[in-house]
């Protein structure tokens, strides 16, 4: 795929590989690895609005930074004026871009009417755009297809959000109900990217050169951004710039958890890693590794595991 920087008001993003925002795993640690390998722009986790307002326990923690690279915060919510009040929080101030939600899937952000829910309610969603546009940060916003495959509508939401003032727009290649899994439409986010001037980013089952130069092909793209696939393979932002890289999995894994031991408990870190576990070992033959990895409640027992078995 061809590699590019993209601008964005007076801020420059190195090039077009974008770490995606994943709830439970975009951490500051794994941010900081993606960034190590290259990646040009790095999001948070997502975060509510409301919760930074009213302070809720464990925001923060989803917006603490390292040294990893240009990062933009995702927020979400469905109250203009409450998601406006966010992005000119404290909390907020140390992040240029910020990324508003509109594809999450689950049924609990669905339910408050947040995430891919403001995909059937785009004057809502405008409204929204333009309140955050009105603090002076950078508004990028990410998508989903539509609801439903008999329903898709990202031609037309593009247009309306670079009309209210967006500055880039992520399209996740598929519908509100179909998750993660099914074919990619290509042909949607292909003709999103004809009908606005904005730089469009696909996402959607990149995780590998092949997959990313598939998306890139076929959609006309201005950039991918990486979800899942950059936990399986780390490196991906580094082979997809054709830089060389070392890449070894049990430095990694190593790596991740000394990162988090830095700001948490060591059973927290313990416990919360075995998430990472499925990803990062995705392919391997070791069954055996998984189990222990299961029942073990401090680091230097999944370090143990680590150099027995990688």
């Amino acid at each position: 795929m061809d590699i590019k920087s993209i601008k964005l008001g007076d801020v420059t993003i190195k090039n077009n590989l974008f770490l995606a925002p994943m709830a439970g795993f975009t951490d500051f640690a794994l941010r900081k690895i993606a960034s190590d390998y290259g990646a040009g722009l790095l999001v948070t986790e997502l975060v509510s609005a409301k919760g930074i307002i009213y302070k809720a326990k464990g925001t923060k923690d989803l917006l603490h930074t390292v040294d990893d690279g240009l990062t933009s915060a995702q927020i979400f919510g469905s109250d203009p004026v409450c998601m406006k009040e966010a992005i000119l929080s404290e909390d907020l101030a140390p992040f240029p871009i910020i990324d508003i939600n509109m594809g999450c899937p689950v049924p609990k952000i669905i339910k408050n009417g947040e995430g891919s829910a403001l995909l059937a309610k785009p004057d809502l969603a405008e409204k929204i755009v333009k309140e955050c546009v009105k603090t002076g940060k950078i508004i990028t916003v990410k998508i989903r297809t539509g609801l439903k495959q008999d329903n898709l509508i990202t031609e037309e939401f593009c247009k309306m959000l670079e009309g209210a003032g967006a500055s880039l727009i992520t399209i996740h290649g598929r519908t509100r109900e179909m998750y993660y899994s099914g074919d990619i439409f290509f042909d949607e986010i292909k003709k999103a990217k004809k009908a606005v001037k904005i730089p469009i980013i696909a996402n959607g089952s990149i995780v590998s050169k092949e997959t990313a130069d598939e998306m890139m092909e076929k959609t006309g793209a201005d950039g991918v951004m990486i979800g899942r696939g950059a936990m399986i393979r780390p490196y991906i932002f580094s082979q997809l710039q054709g830089i060389e890289y070392d890449f070894n999995l049990k430095e990694t894994l190593i790596k991740h958890l000394d990162l988090l031991l830095t700001k948490y408990p060591d059973k927290r870190v313990a416990i919360n890693f075995r998430k990472f576990l499925p990803y990062y070992l995705k392919g391997m033959n070791v069954k055996e590794l998984r189990v222990k990895a299961n029942m073990t409640e401090t680091t230097s027992e999944l370090k143990e595991l680590f150099n027995e078995y990688l």
